[in-house]
């Protein structure tokens, strides 16, 4: 009896040891910007705004101009990158939904605000996971909304765990699910890795957002930043992954995905 019950005791311990801490914290000193637009007298006027914006929340900054796709697709042909692009949607000889399918291929990680006089892009746009969707005006009254939506993005959300590997600090941007084995949970991340530890899915659900993961069934917790599709019951990630979908919670799923990609595309 004693025997047992010290059993019970040990695995309660490694159970809650298992999950350690989700921290926020500070991200990156220094940030670059690009502003893509052959419209010379807005692109000033938004580099204008941005140096106001960014000053203010003292940040260290770059930011380049570009007044064609060429231009800008050859700094990535050339290994440059960008953590923020400002694109405009028409251009003379192609759209920005086209040129940011060309950056994708080079597997950059740069975040993408679409500019435009108009919101008629915005649903085509989703295709090439902007980061925002921003009407050309003036004043540029969201431009503080999208900068708060990076920022917010950018800051380093870590998940803590001890694991068999030992403590580990996972980047939450980098987690596309977790996935259940009985007592073990595995975190599959974008880089193919896979970790395991002990706990529960409904800890973890618990503790990470939950404007950004979603129970997509009773074996997994999906990070919708990486949902690229949803059908026939099941989840398509960016990685090309597939996760099934509780039959039973489909339709709220589906409806938690659609606020998801509405508050992205937010005009």
């Amino acid at each position: 009896m004693n025997e047992g019950s010290c059993i019970v005791v040990l695995a309660r311990k490694r159970h809650e040891a298992a999950f350690i801490n989700f921290k926020i914290e500070r991200s990156r000193s220094m940030y670059r910007f690009a502003i893509c637009d052959d419209d010379s007298q807005f692109a000033s006027l938004l580099k204008e705004a941005l140096i106001t914006n960014l000053n203010r929340r003292n940040i260290s900054f770059e930011i380049l101009s570009f007044d064609s796709p060429s231009s800008l697709i050859s700094r990535f042909e050339q290994g440059e990158s960008f953590d923020l692009l400002f694109l405009d949607i028409v251009f003379q000889d192609t759209t920005g939904i086209q040129t940011a399918r060309r950056l994708r291929s080079f597997r950059t990680d740069t975040d993408i605000i679409f500019l435009s006089s108009s919101s008629d892009y915005a649903l085509e746009s989703f295709d090439v996971s902007p980061l925002h969707y921003l009407i050309k005006s003036p004043k540029l009254e969201k431009l503080e909304e999208a900068l708060d939506r990076f920022f917010d993005k950018h800051v380093d959300q870590s998940f803590y765990v001890r694991s068999r590997e030992g403590i580990l600090a996972l980047p939450v941007s980098d987690i596309l699910f977790f996935e259940i084995y009985g007592h073990d949970l595995s975190v599959h991340l974008t880089s193919g890795e896979n970790h395991t530890f002990s706990g529960t899915l409904k800890k973890i659900e618990e503790d990470l957002p939950s404007s950004t993961f979603i129970r997509a069934h009773k074996s997994y917790l999906v990070n919708m930043a990486h949902i690229v599709k949803i059908a026939r019951y099941q989840i398509t990630l960016s990685t090309g992954q597939s996760v099934p979908i509780s039959k039973k919670n489909y339709l709220s799923i589906m409806s938690a995905f659609v606020d998801y990609s509405t508050r992205s595309l937010e005009i």
